[in-house]
């Protein structure tokens, strides 16, 4: 197999996590799996009937996921397994509101305008299983997922977190290498000096799945949303 710049890279950011767990919170160190197979790993993409990003596809074969034992070695219980991932993206297929009312760009910028949603980055604030992939969650209450047909301004494969209870929608990096970097930068300044981090790491817990999470974007639209005139659903 060919080694690209991209399998590199991932590779170093992991190497950089588990060093930086190993400062921090060695006991998550055992969370991270074993590589995913091949095999394993061309199932998902056919289950689901979309293609992984690479980056994402060359992190399944260093970690296939996360364990679900504490502390936790990344901000959620558990990053998925390939057959996790199956499992977790068929449920949000089955559980999606498509009503298109709720998806309509005015309704979503009155929503944000209202305060009664919040977005930060380029990501439709919807819970639709469509092109997008669960890759992680928390108590099921808050979850990761690859977005492969993010709005203008987006990145496909970028990563965001959603809190649907509390109607939050964030972006965290533009790519699985992104995020991966993202965390090992944090769990480095944790490391040297956790003022410096925006990580909140528990002995008993670990990473606390706040991270990420931009509270100053309330009330803000996102710049794909900028230009849009609200609509209010409850005149319809």
């Amino acid at each position: 197999m060919t080694h690209t710049d991209a399998d590199r890279t991932v590779a170093e950011a992991w190497a950089r996590i588990e060093a930086a767990l190993l400062r921090v919170l060695p006991e998550a160190v055992p969370s991270l799996r074993p590589p995913a197979s091949d095999v394993a790993i061309d199932a998902v993409e056919a289950a689901l009937g979309l293609p992984l990003p690479p980056d994402f596809r060359a992190s399944l074969r260093i970690h296939d996921g996360t364990g679900g034992n504490t502390p936790s070695a990344v901000p959620l219980d558990s990053l998925y397994s390939a057959e996790e991932i199956v499992e977790a993206t068929q449920m949000w297929r089955d559980n999606s509101d498509d009503d298109p009312l709720w998806t309509d760009p005015g309704v979503l910028a009155y929503q944000i305008d209202d305060k009664s949603i919040r977005v930060s980055g380029p990501v439709r604030p919807t819970l639709t299983g469509e092109n997008r992939i669960a890759v992680g969650t928390m108590n099921g209450d808050v979850w990761w997922l690859l977005d492969l047909d993010p709005p203008r301004g987006g990145t496909p494969g970028q990563v965001f977190r959603v809190d649907p209870e509390c109607g939050t929608w964030d972006v965290l990096a533009p790519s699985w290498t992104g995020l991966l970097l993202r965390y090992a930068d944090d769990l480095e300044r944790f490391a040297a000096d956790p003022s410096t981090s925006t990580l909140d790491i528990k002995g008993h817990a670990g990473p606390a799945c706040e991270w990420g999470e931009q509270p100053d974007a309330v009330g803000v639209r996102p710049d794909w949303l900028r230009d849009v005139a609200p609509r209010d659903p409850y005149d319809d």
